[in-house]
């Protein structure tokens, strides 16, 4: 047997047989399951946007580490039980990182921030609601984000039925600032009220879109989803990605 054919089969049972991730496919394939809906997250008009801008994620996050990602859809009531049933080596999801979800899952940094952030007119100088005590800050009925506000006291918490008017009572002064999701404020404020309002400062949440695996099953596969993903932050592609599927900017 010739050198070259005896180094390529040792670096074939290097690859499958070192304790690399279990259950990737016989080309070193990893099967990806995704819920298109992102349930519980509404992204509404943007959800399309979500999926195209975490389609060409992948393909990057693929030619960094060669590794190659198949997208298996999944509804979101049985997709990690696909996951345990071998259907697939990971989820894409926002589960949140919260302990009991920990014991039995591992996490990658999130590729989306999806948390909450301060919007306030273009120019506003309150942009911390640390400082806003006795103003209004708006929300959508039913956000969640409104336990953030609940936080801080003497803020005046105002209700609205939509985006459109949740931002507009922002923009004619009717309310000091408001809570909205990242993407969907990425996307209002970049374009219907560009020039009216401003996002201040980071996420005010973890809240995010991760890659998710099973308790040390797969820990090959979450260093080097991080890995990459640093790397193409580092190199501003997540922000012309953002961009690009009109989901903001990095903050």
């Amino acid at each position: 047997m010739s050198r070259c054919v005896i180094f390529s089969v040792l670096c074939a049972l290097f690859f499958y047989g070192c304790g690399c991730d279990h259950g990737v496919g016989r080309r070193g394939t990893i099967r990806i399951g995704i819920d298109a809906n992102w349930y519980p997250i509404d992204f509404g008009a943007q959800n399309s946007y979500v999926n195209g801008f975490t389609e060409e994620f992948l393909l990057d996050v693929a030619q960094q580490t060669g590794m190659e990602f198949e997208r298996v859809p999944a509804n979101w009531d049985n997709l990690f039980e696909g996951m345990k049933l071998g259907q697939y080596q990971a989820v894409l999801s926002s589960l949140p990182p919260y302990e009991f979800n920990t014991a039995l899952y591992d996490f990658s940094h999130n590729f989306l921030d999806t948390g909450p952030v301060l919007i306030v007119p273009e120019g506003g100088h309150q942009t911390d609601l640390k400082k806003m005590s006795g103003e209004h800050i708006g929300v959508i009925a039913g956000d969640p984000a409104v336990l953030l506000l609940q936080k801080h006291e003497g803020l005046i918490i105002r209700n609205y039925p939509s985006v459109a008017d949740l931002l507009e009572a922002v923009a004619n002064g009717e309310i000091e600032g408001a809570l909205l999701d990242r993407v969907v404020a990425g996307s209002y404020v970049k374009d219907l009220f560009a020039g009216k309002l401003k996002i201040s400062g980071l996420p005010l949440s973890d809240v995010g879109l991760h890659l998710i695996v099973l308790k040390g099953k797969q820990p090959v596969l979450i260093t080097q989803f991080n890995k990459s993903l640093a790397v193409l932050k580092q190199k501003k592609r997540m922000q012309a990605l953002l961009r690009k599927w009109q989901l903001g900017d990095l903050y």
